[in-house]
C-alpha cells in the first residue's frame, strides 16, 4: 500500500517541478545583440508604428538601452517566474512611451530570433514583440 502513495507522491512532485524555464532561454538569448519590437498591440489597438524608429540592446548587467535616430534611454530587465509563468520583466523611468511596455510580460514563445510575450490586466490584454535585428 505505501509503494503506490510513494509512486505517486514522486510523480507528481517530478511533474510539478518540471518547467520549459523559458525565462533561462530568453535571459541567455536577449543579451546577443540589438533587437527592435516588431509587434505592440496594447488594449485594444496598435501601436507598433509608435517603437518602429527604436533598437533595444540587453545587457548582462540586466540593464537595457533604448535607441533612436536621437535619444537613448536607459531601463532595466531581467527574468524569473511568478504565478507558474516564466516572465520577462522589463522597467523603463522615462519617457512614456517607453513607460508604456515597462511590466511583467509572459513568455509566450522564443527563439533566437523572436520573443513574444503577453500581459493580462482588468483593463485588457496587451501583446509585445522584439524581434532580433
Amino acid at each position: 500500500m505505501k509503494a503506490p502513495l510513494i509512486i505517486t507522491s514522486l510523480l507528481l512532485f517530478v511533474f510539478v517541478s518540471c518547467s520549459r524555464d523559458d525565462s533561462v532561454q530568453v535571459a541567455n538569448r536577449i543579451n546577443e545583440g540589438s533587437w527592435k519590437i516588431t509587434y505592440y498591440y496594447d488594449k485594444d489597438h496598435d501601436e507598433t508604428a509608435d517603437y518602429s524608429g527604436l533598437t533595444f540592446d540587453f545587457n548582462d548587467d540586466g540593464s537595457v538601452t533604448a535607441t533612436n535616430s536621437s535619444s537613448s534611454y536607459q531601463g532595466t530587465w531581467s527574468t524569473g517566474n511568478d504565478d507558474s509563468s516564466d516572465k520577462l520583466y522589463l522597467t523603463f523611468g522615462n519617457p512614456d512611451l517607453l513607460m508604456e511596455i515597462s511590466d511583467d510580460w509572459i513568455i509566450l514563445d522564443q527563439s533566437s530570433s523572436k520573443i513574444e510575450l503577453k500581459d493580462d490586466s482588468d483593463s485588457g490584454t496587451e501583446l509585445l514583440t522584439f524581434e532580433k535585428i
